[in-house]
């Protein structure tokens, strides 16, 4: 998430004031009217966005005193969705509706709601910051819907059977899909929209990049293993875990790759390197990763256990933060404020937490004075 240190400068004041300093604790649990299935946050405005399957509206909760806020999204149809994409440069945000086939588009400023048409079963997202592309893969018309954000069009692009999850590299401009249901990857050229597919294991539903070394990580969940992707050359390697990955996340700094399973327990962390693999506990039931590149730290929800699991990057070792809410579903990391927010699935709310105390990185900091 190399974007985070060009809004680093402006954000100096947030940081002075805010759980960066403040030793792990339960900071507040704010209400959002609904399955909360979804989280996200908007660094620059300070402000966190819920998103809950049963719901209409999208929650907004400003940073600083914990308010919600509801923002009003489309009735009568509940708002079916996993996900949330925000671009902290326009302060927009962006929300899957599954059962009405759009994308639902949030000025962070005025509240204001528009609405993107889809194919069928809109199903997962990613966001091009650089150029300001959103991409939509629409599960049940194996297609990917791609936005051009600074003209709201829409061009509908053919990739593989039951695309579901997204990945962008904004370094490359290159978009990888996960198509589940033909056991590859579609490469999306983001200059033509050209596709290229890529072979990978059976059932592939995840994957993350690692957009310094350009390596592309693909869990396969019918298999016991990762596809490994060349970015330059999209070359293949093959590297065993364990049964049924479905979780896959990586820390582009340190080149560490964490893998959650189907059947529930350990955790798998790949060095990128050398692809030399270790096992680490991580909780009974882990649901979501998000990681904290600047002070390698990472955040895993357990929603069996009702809490957050913390793994230090150097160490591999586990702390928790006990769960305020109710079947702690997904997780997000703030590493400007030093932050954690988590959507509770049954509770219909979200918990915000202040990380482990923890340094910042010294290239960091000398970033920021110059």
């Amino acid at each position: 998430m190399r974007y985070w240190q060009l809004l680093a400068v402006s954000l100096l004041a947030v940081l002075s004031c805010s759980s960066a300093v403040r030793a792990q604790a339960s900071l507040a649990t704010v209400p959002v009217g609904g399955t909360a299935m979804a989280v996200a946050f908007n660094a620059v405005t300070n402000k966190i966005y819920v998103a809950a399957q049963t719901g209409t509206s999208l929650t907004e909760i400003d940073g600083l005193t914990f308010q919600g806020t509801t923002i009003p999204l489309q009735t009568p149809t509940t708002v079916a969705t996993d996900q949330i994409e925000v671009n902290p440069i326009t302060n927009t945000i962006y929300v899957i509706n599954v059962a009405n086939n759009n994308v639902a588009v949030v000025n962070g400023a005025t509240h204001a709601v528009s609405f993107l048409p889809t194919p069928a079963g809109p199903y997962a997202m990613g966001i091009n910051l650089t150029t300001n592309k959103l991409y939509v893969a629409d599960f049940n018309a194996n297609m990917v819907s791609v936005i051009d954000l600074n003209t709201n069009t829409v061009t509908n692009i053919g990739v593989g059977t039951n695309p579901s999850a997204v990945a962008v590299n904004f370094v490359t401009n290159r978009i990888y899909v996960t198509n589940s249901g033909s056991n590859n990857v579609s490469v999306i050229n983001g200059v033509n929209n050209k596709v290229t597919n890529v072979k990978v294991g059976m059932y592939p539903t995840a994957l993350a990049i690692d957009t310094v070394a350009d390596k592309i990580y693909v869990a396969n969940t019918q298999e016991n293993n990762l596809t490994v992707i060349n970015g330059p050359s999209n070359k293949t390697e093959t590297v065993t875990v364990d049964l049924y990955p479905n979780l896959v996340a990586v820390n582009s700094t340190t080149h560490k790759i964490y893998v959650a399973f189907q059947i529930f327990g350990d955790f798998i962390v790949l060095d990128g390197p050398t692809l030399t693999t270790a096992t680490i506990p991580a909780g009974l039931a882990e649901n979501d990763i998000a990681i904290d590149e600047w002070r390698n730290k990472i955040y895993v929800a357990d929603q069996t256990s009702n809490q957050v699991v913390v793994i230090d990057g150097l160490t591999n070792a586990m702390t928790t933060i006990p769960g305020t809410g109710s079947y702690l579903w997904k997780v997000a990391v703030n590493p400007l404020t030093n932050e954690v927010y988590a959507a509770n699935l049954i509770s219909n709310n979200a918990s915000i937490y202040s990380a482990a105390p923890s340094p910042l990185p010294l290239e960091l900091l000398e970033f920021l004075q110059k």
